[in-house]
């Protein structure tokens, strides 16, 4: 897990391109603390820099940028393969020799046996990687197949420069990176309406997103910027397809694979224990392959402690259990400074109790295993249940739209409607066409606040570029709200776009690596390739899951409490001020100041129930303000 950066100067701009890699390593220094590594060829105009979490092989031989044993290679990596010994194993037997025990030397060596595609779907890993290709003369970028590792980049016609996060990129002269210092209209309407950013867009002008499960490849000697998928989920499994469906057997054999090969570090490994059925299997697992491994709980104040529940689970296990406790002091100091820990605006609250988690745990742990991807994959959230078990979803969706709560009661003015509104109206008036995106995509509360409201027809057309922007990449979603194509949405939109983002930033904030074994590549396989139905019970969506419990002799219902943020008296109340402060000081910003004053007094009155669409705000004017006048 690191922070990896680096351009391609072809006419050779850069006045200091040494200095340049210096920087924008030391922009990503939380994310690689334990080195930093820099590799250039001064002929093509190519430089690379990485920083390092070291996990695998610590030694020096584990050290990046690394390059192939024939000098064709150049890698910068974050992340981890899991399945690197049995890889490392296939390539000795024809042939190959290694010098270290890293995951990135085989890497290397599967790029050489098989080239760069042959070798990504043998990866079983998450990660965000840059290679360079001395004999092709291209440097290729690649995501995972779900997005679990970030990776931006912009690119013209005689240059590119890549990055872990914006902060590196930041560093660039706006001579060889235009628009950094400005903000894109069209993404700041999509945050306001979602609380983040979604891929492929930025906030920053230019920058895009690779996708997850994308690859961009960038010609040396000039040419067109290739972007494919490399992978995609299959859309017909679980709709009862050709594909083969996976037994309970299969999909109980993969997890239990999948924890086994995260727990493989050099590094302390823990896991994060909640109340919840997903951190709870992936805790019975680990325990039978590492009975001394530690097990963390946050316990929160009020009425989202977890901890006894957490607790039972942990003894039934034998597990060495630490319950971190906070007071209402930190979480308030912490919540005031959570725009730290992110390259973009961020606004999901609940990235409070993943910061507080990973900075207790850092002193002990280095790796935790984590049950991020359960609901996706297993039909874990109540409009899955909700689809699945109403007839005619469809005209029902199109009916909840119209009754979602207006972010803002009182006048619109007459021919022109705020962008929330009119996204509405469009998805409805879409008819049986409409999907489910539409409706999520469409419930932001903030998105009013835009200085630029679009109209019905504009909207329509903002819709239809976030479903098929920039193709490939979602072409193959289908567009019917049936459950199955609800999950298939949120694995590749939701789950990307914002818990995948709350662990990244919030864990790798205090350099921390998180692990994700519902995300391992035959887990996602034999889920996509579990019936529908097989998914439902009396109980609910993750019937499967309880089905494995059952046979680890753990318990299956659950009081899961979560974490939400009690925004709105905090507001009011002791972070009243430092909101307040960043609210009413206009910065000159995209948002109508004049309407945002209106809610915000609204709000305090208690009129209406402002609370998330003022967290959008505060949560964007702090990171606005954080960028130094960059903005």
């Amino acid at each position: 897990m690191c922070g990896i950066a680096g351009f391609i100067d072809a006419n050779h701009l850069l006045a200091e391109p040494a200095a340049l890699l210096s920087a924008m390593g030391d922009a990503m220094a939380t994310r690689g603390p334990d080195g930093e590594g820099v590799f250039r060829d001064e002929a093509l105009g190519v430089g690379l820099v990485h920083r390092r979490l070291a996990i695998f092989d610590t030694s020096e031989q584990g050290a990046q940028p690394m390059t192939s044993t024939s000098g064709r290679f150049t890698v910068v990596f974050n992340g981890a393969i899991y399945n690197f010994p049995e890889l490392r194993e296939e390539l000795e037997s024809i042939g190959h020799a290694f010098r270290g025990h890293s995951d990135t030397e085989v890497m290397l060596a599967s790029f050489e046996a098989w080239g760069i595609r042959q070798a990504l779907p043998r990866f079983n890993g998450m990660f965000a990687f840059a290679v360079l290709d001395q004999v092709e003369r291209t440097l290729t970028l690649v995501r995972d197949r779900i997005g679990q590792k970030p990776l931006r980049f912009l690119a013209s016609h005689d240059r590119l420069a890549f990055a872990t996060d914006l902060q590196a990129l930041g560093r660039l002269p706006s001579s060889f990176a235009p628009g950094m210092n400005e903000i894109d209209p069209i993404s700041l309407d999509w945050y306001l309406a979602n609380g983040t950013v979604p891929w492929p867009r930025s906030i920053r002008p230019g920058v895009e997103q690779v996708p997850p499960g994308g690859l961009v490849e960038y010609p040396l000697d000039g040419g067109t910027l290739n972007r494919e998928a490399w992978w995609k989920p299959d859309m017909d499994a679980g709709h009862g397809g050709n594909s083969e469906t996976a037994t309970l057997e299969e999909l109980q054999s993969a997890l239990d694979s999948a924890v086994a090969r995260r727990l493989r570090s050099d590094r302390p490994a823990g896991i994060f224990l909640s109340g919840g059925l997903d951190s709870r299997l992936i805790a019975g697992l680990a325990a039978q392959h590492d009975p001394d491994i530690p097990a963390f709980t946050l316990a929160l104040p009020g009425p989202f402690d977890e901890s006894r529940e957490a607790s039972a689970i942990a003894r039934s296990l034998g597990l060495t259990h630490h319950v971190i406790r906070v007071d209402e002091a930190e979480l308030l100091e912490t919540i005031q400074n959570l725009h730290e820990a992110c390259d973009e605006p961020f606004a999901d609250s609940s990235l409070l109790a993943t910061v507080l988690l990973a900075r207790s745990v850092r002193k002990d742990i280095v790796v935790a295993l984590g049950g991020d991807g359960g609901d996706e994959l297993f039909g874990g959230y109540r409009r899955h249940l909700a689809a699945f078990r109403g007839p005619g979803m469809t005209s029902r969706v199109g009916r909840l739209c119209t009754r979602i709560p207006r972010a803002l009661s009182g006048r619109m003015r007459l021919g022109r409607l705020s962008l929330a509104e009119a996204a509405r109206r469009a998805a409805v008036s879409a008819g049986p066409d409409m999907d489910y995106f539409d409706l999520r995509s469409t419930q932001g509360d903030a998105a009013h606040l835009h200085a630029s409201p679009m109209n019905i027809e504009e909207a329509r057309r903002w819709l239809d570029q976030r479903r098929s922007a920039p193709p490939p990449w979602d072409a193959d979603i289908q567009r019917q709200p049936d459950a199955r194509n609800m999950m298939l949405a949120d694995l590749r939109t939701y789950l990307p776009d914002d818990p995948l983002v709350k662990i990244d930033r919030g864990t790798m904030s205090v350099a921390l690596e998180t692990r994700s074994p519902f995300l391992d590549r035959d887990v996602v396989s034999a889920a996509l390739r579990t019936p529908t139905n097989r998914l439902f019970d009396g109980q609910g969506g993750r019937a499967p899951i309880r089905a494995i419990l059952k046979r680890l002799n753990l318990p299956t219902r659950v009081r899961k409490r979560g974490f939400a943020v009690p925004l709105a008296s905090w507001l009011r109340g002791p972070l009243r001020s430092w909101a307040e402060d960043l609210i009413l000081d206009d910065p000159g910003d995209p948002l109508d100041q004049v309407q945002l004053e209106e809610t915000w007094r609204a709000f305090l009155r208690g009129r209406h129930d402002h609370a998330t669409c003022m967290w959008t705000v505060v949560s964007w004017r702090a990171w606005l303000r954080s960028q130094s006048g960059q903005a």
